[in-house]
């Protein structure tokens, strides 16, 4: 019997899998795929406080407060993980420009800056702007410069899955989780389609397969929302920052010189294919920005799917059953914000004083 069965192999998972399996406890991961190749692989890996898209302004204050706690942390987390696993995630800190495609966006902008008390962030009129960026259009209206940058994902969750392995992390891949089992209100582990795993806690850190676990209370309200992406040779561009618009698209800059476009927000199932209208709308609104990527040669392009709660928070902590924990539902912005909700879920579950109010994600809002 181990002490926890984490479902889900994705960063929430293999973060909380390291993170528990540093206090002493046994941990098992069960994942149905590879870890790290569902939304993990398929994001942009933006860091940023405030550097974030309007969509991502609907999770409100709780969703910045756990942005900010996160971001805090980052710079040590991606130093340690490079310790524990040998491997470089590209961790920069490049700057993330705001952009504002008119006036009224470059007010908007200017105004949420001031009183949400951003600090450190440097207005760049048009003039400066193209100065700092020669490859952005010169029809926009400025941007906000803001602290943060990205991260390589694709080199994040193998480094996560080394790091796990190599401080005696159970994980199980191939495998799927089709019940929790429990027993007079208490948890007493998981049935998957190989065989029943007993343990007393369980995390369920699945994506969007948080929500169709049998056996967890409450159900998680959790809608995939599919982002159709694509990367691009844009040695010649020379980008620098992350550029974000007000409601996408957004340019991330790579180390090796490619930059990924990205990306749309569509509630179309679990329907992996692109399509037409989607990167049409990406291409059209990603020349509007920077005109120069109308030359760059198409490398890659993919689509994720963002595990969206209907009220666009995530989950974290305690279900209905006692052992049962959830860290899950991040939308749009995964990434960014998974040190501090990892952090929150295991003092949860330690019995520790919580690093922040875990009330605004607290699972039973939906029981």
């Amino acid at each position: 019997m181990r002490d926890v069965i984490i479902i889900g192999g994705g960063i929430m998972g293999l973060l909380t899998a390291r993170e528990l399996r540093k206090t002493g406890r046994s941990v098992t991961i069960i994942e149905k795929g590879r870890p790290g190749a569902g939304a993990t692989w398929a994001s942009a890996g933006i860091i940023s406080a405030h550097g974030t898209s309007g969509s991502a302004d609907i999770a409100g204050p709780p969703g910045l407060k756990l942005r900010t706690a996160s971001y805090e942390e980052w710079p040590l987390l991606a130093e340690i993980i490079a310790e524990e696993s040998g491997t470089d995630i590209e961790y920069r800190l490049t700057g993330v420009l705001l952009i504002a495609l008119d006036e009224a966006e470059a007010q908007s902008i200017q105004e949420k800056a001031r009183a949400r008390e951003w600090g450190e962030a440097e207005w760049m009129p048009p003039g400066v702007l193209r100065g700092e960026e020669p490859c952005l259009s010169d029809e926009l209206a400025g941007a906000l410069l803001v602290t943060g940058g990205n991260l390589e994902v694709r080199k994040l969750g193998p480094a996560l899955e080394l790091a796990c392995r190599r401080a005696g992390v159970e994980i199980i891949t191939g495998c799927a989780a089709e019940e929790i089992l429990s027993e007079g209100g208490k948890v007493t582990g998981v049935r998957t389609d190989a065989g029943v795993h007993e343990a007393p806690a369980v995390f369920i850190c699945a994506g969007i397969g948080s929500r169709s676990v049998p056996g967890a209370v409450p159900r998680a309200p959790i809608t995939p929302q599919r982002g159709q992406m694509l990367a691009m040779d844009a040695r010649a561009l020379g980008l620098k920052r992350v550029v974000l618009t007000v409601n996408d698209p957004y340019l991330v800059p790579r180390a090796d010189g490619r930059v990924l476009l990205g990306a749309t927000r569509e509630f179309a199932g679990e329907d992996p294919r692109l399509t037409v209208g989607g990167m049409a709308w990406l291409l059209s609104e990603g020349i509007r920005v920077a005109p120069g990527i109308a030359t760059c040669a198409i490398e890659e392009t993919w689509c994720g799917f963002r595990p969206t709660s209907s009220d666009y928070l995530p989950l974290i902590g305690r279900g209905a059953l006692e052992g049962l924990y959830f860290c899950t539902g991040h939308g749009p912005s995964g990434v960014g914000p998974a040190p501090a909700s990892v952090r929150l879920a295991t003092a949860l579950y330690l019995g520790d004083a919580p690093p922040i109010d875990p009330a605004p994600y607290d699972p039973m809002r939906f029981a």
